[in-house]
């Protein structure tokens, strides 16, 4: 992975000791809200399109709009997006 992803969306972690499998939903997080058009690329090598599909479904890391923006190109129904999901439910109440 070191010389996958570039290091830019982990400028808070030590990047080297990142693993690939452990820390996967916190680096397809992480790629997907701050990462170049390389590291989406490099992403989807690393793991299969359902695997980061359930982590824009799931994820708390990243963005609203980023979220919206993944789902739609992966073609997630908003409604199954937490990031989503949230913030429906708050404009719902009266």
């Amino acid at each position: 992975m070191r010389k996958i992803l570039s290091k830019r969306c982990f400028w808070d972690v030590d990047f080297e000791s990142l693993d690939i499998r452990k820390n996967k939903s916190f680096i397809i997080s992480r790629t997907l809200e701050h990462g170049t058009m390389q590291d989406i690329v490099a992403l989807k090598s690393m793991y299969p399109i359902k695997e980061i599909s359930e982590v824009v479904k799931s994820s708390r890391n990243i963005s609203r709009s980023t979220a919206v923006f993944w789902a739609n190109i992966l073609d997630i129904p908003l409604e199954e997006v937490r990031a989503c999901s949230k913030l429906q439910r708050y404009r719902q109440i009266p």
